[in-house]
């Protein structure tokens, strides 16, 4: 059995920290004889000196104690996890948990979540913030984010993805086009309309390589990173427009129509991800919110078995 505490640990993380003893036991709240006597167990404990004293001018960390910061850093971090693990293996998952969630999914996805939360884990405080594919894929990785939502582009290989939800590509072109009462169209047909263009990375890459693997010759004719109002643009008759997600409805924010076709051609849906960090060391929250994502479905969007 380790002949040291972790309260020993901690004491020597927080003198570290403040370069001081004096500093140190402020921030512990505790006297400054209990932290000396503390460090000076760890030291015997270890054979190791670990700090150097300096008359009236604080502590500073020898290079063993260097070493052994790291080591103990990461030790209480682990000993942190494993007591909330023991908190939650005792009780309903409670607390606030912070969801990250892709912009462009949110209005399809977050209602239901949240109804859905609010029903079958009541003590769960849901705190979401809409951000872009690379800010939820760096949230997650640093844990600011313990779940986040978005679409299988662009993830780092240390986040974990789980697919729940098939999401594939459509057309949508003004109510009066050449094309709108067709069910189904192929992308060829699309040869020589002016395109607007959903400007979000990854996505945007996604629109304009199906396109050209359908041999369509490309024309930009506007851009916006809003979904909302590349439909109104459609509608007013500025363009044609390939997306994922589709409004339960057929009009504008302005109330002007525009038609929404299937594609023929053989394009790999976009899916929407669970993403999380280490799964080994998720808390009952999170385990929680996934549950419930699972069990979310968004209208016309396949389940993914």
């Amino acid at each position: 059995m380790p002949s040291y505490t972790l309260r020993q640990l901690e004491y020597l993380l927080a003198v570290a920290e403040y370069g001081s003893v004096t500093g140190a036991a402020g921030a512990l709240h505790v006297s400054q004889s209990s932290l000396s006597s503390g460090i000076s167990e760890l030291e015997r404990a270890m054979d190791l000196q670990l700090l150097v004293r300096h008359h009236a001018k604080g502590v500073s960390l020898t290079e063993a104690g260097e070493r052994l910061l790291v080591q103990a850093r990461t030790l209480i971090e682990d000993a942190q996890v494993l007591e909330q693990v023991a908190h939650d293996l005792g009780s309903a998952p409670v607390g606030s948990i912070s969801i990250g969630i892709f912009s462009v999914i949110a209005p399809y996805f977050v209602p239901e979540l949240i109804a859905r939360l609010a029903t079958t884990h009541p003590d769960i405080d849901a705190r979401i913030e809409e951000v872009g594919l690379d800010e939820l894929n760096d949230g997650v990785l640093s844990g600011n984010y313990e779940v986040g939502f978005g679409y299988d582009f662009g993830h780092s290989s240390q986040v974990t993805l789980e697919h729940l939800i098939a999401v594939p590509a459509h057309v949508v072109v003004p109510a009066n086009h050449r094309l709108a009462k067709a069910k189904s169209i192929s992308l060829s047909q699309l040869s020589g309309e002016q395109l607007v263009l959903l400007d979000l990375p990854y996505s945007r890459d996604y629109f304009v390589r199906a396109l050209r693997a359908a041999g369509v010759e490309i024309d930009v004719a506007y851009r916006s990173t809003s979904a909302e109002l590349v439909r109104a643009m459609v509608a007013r008759g500025m363009g044609v427009a390939l997306l994922n997600l589709r409004p339960a409805h057929t009009q504008s924010l302005e109330g002007k129509s525009f038609a929404i076709l299937e594609i023929s051609d053989d394009i790999p849906p976009a899916r929407l991800v669970a993403l999380t960090g280490n799964p080994e060391k998720l808390t009952r929250r999170a385990t929680a919110v996934l549950e419930t994502a699972r069990s979310v479905q968004i209208t016309g969007m396949p389940k993914i078995k």
